[in-house]
């Protein structure tokens, strides 16, 4: 069987059973969005997190899937030290999907907006969803359409790079987000995403809108608009069309304070320059998907100033220059 054939006939599988024969996303208010990224590393399952809870803030009822099977990474993340059950347990029956769901606190504004986020915590080193036999493929799928009675949006934070279980995800999805850096082996391995995604990447019916891009971890929107127009350059020069570009996230030493405090940056420090960002990216998403009409805040440029200050070398030789003071 060619490799064209199992993807063409596997996307059409998952797009069935997700729909489960009814209708087309969206037309029930219920919204599936994959998050995919050409190679690791390049902040993807961050940009996840902090879209769910910003889509809360927006009143959204959000179900938040780590769906990157074999190498789960999400519950550290989200601060979950260590999921009770996982999606392994959907897949031998053992649990049931309320049973798996972790609930978190959002904030104030989401709570007065009736917006949540529940996460669907992924099993570590169990096979891949391409991997899966009918009977498991059914039963995943059948278990994870009751979310459609408790979610408005489902994010699913998919595996890197173009294995089947990865793109299986992007196939079955009504949005697909591709997040890439400014790097050329992020940039090249994006690329590479879209190719293999062929015709499914522009959205070709009415059930898919196609990729959308989020260049993170830049110094600039400028730079940002840059890295998405040479993606796009190349796609139109190359394979006839281009994804939309949706927004971008500033390089921010929030992220990496959230990550090694096992806290979600957007919710720990909601007023940094990633957490405005991540809550423009919900909006124009909103805006996109269902024709919201919200303004973008932006972004100060003194953010975190007083948090760079107070470490790095300014730190070390003032502290240095009082020791001295202190021993005259």
């Amino acid at each position: 069987m060619s490799e064209y054939y199992y993807k063409t006939d596997q996307a059409g599988e998952l797009r069935r059973m997700v729909l489960n024969d009814k209708k087309t996303f969206g037309n029930s208010g219920f919204h599936a969005v994959s998050i995919l990224s050409g190679k690791g590393g390049v902040g993807k399952s961050n940009i996840a997190a902090g879209l769910s809870f910003a889509l809360a803030d927006f009143g959204k009822r959000v179900t938040l899937i780590d769906a990157d099977l074999g190498m789960a990474n999400l519950d550290i993340i989200c601060g979950v030290s260590k999921a009770k059950y996982t999606i392994e347990n959907l897949l031998d029956g053992s649990r049931t999907l309320e049973e798996i769901l972790v609930h978190f606190r959002t904030s104030q504004r989401a709570v007065d907006m009736n917006g949540s986020v529940a996460l669907l915590p992924g099993g570590f080193g169990i096979k891949e969803i391409a991997d899966l036999s009918e009977y498991e493929m059914e039963r995943l799928f059948t278990s994870l359409s009751e979310l459609e009675n408790i979610s408005d949006y489902i994010i699913m934070d998919a595996g890197a790079g173009i294995h089947k279980g990865v793109l299986s995800f992007a196939y079955a999805s009504e949005i697909t987000i591709l997040v890439t850096t400014p790097e050329p082996t992020s940039i090249r391995d994006a690329y590479g995403v879209i190719k293999s995604l062929g015709s499914a990447a522009w959205g070709p019916d009415a059930s898919s809108n196609g990729i959308m891009l989020v260049i993170n971890n830049v110094n600039s929107s400028l730079e940002a608009s840059e890295v998405s127009e040479r993606i796009r350059r190349i796609c139109m020069q190359y394979l006839g069309n281009a994804p939309m570009y949706l927004g971008y996230v500033l390089k921010d030493e929030a992220v990496e304070r959230g990550v090694k405090n096992c806290k979600i940056f957007y919710n720990a420090e909601p007023e940094t320059k990633a957490s405005i960002c991540v809550r423009n990216l919900a909006g124009e998403l909103l805006r996109h998907v269902e024709g919201a009409n919200i303004e973008k805040i932006k972004v100060p440029s003194h953010i975190n100033s007083e948090k760079q200050k107070k470490g790095g070398a300014g730190l070390f030789f003032r502290k240095l220059f009082k020791t001295i003071l202190n021993q005259k």
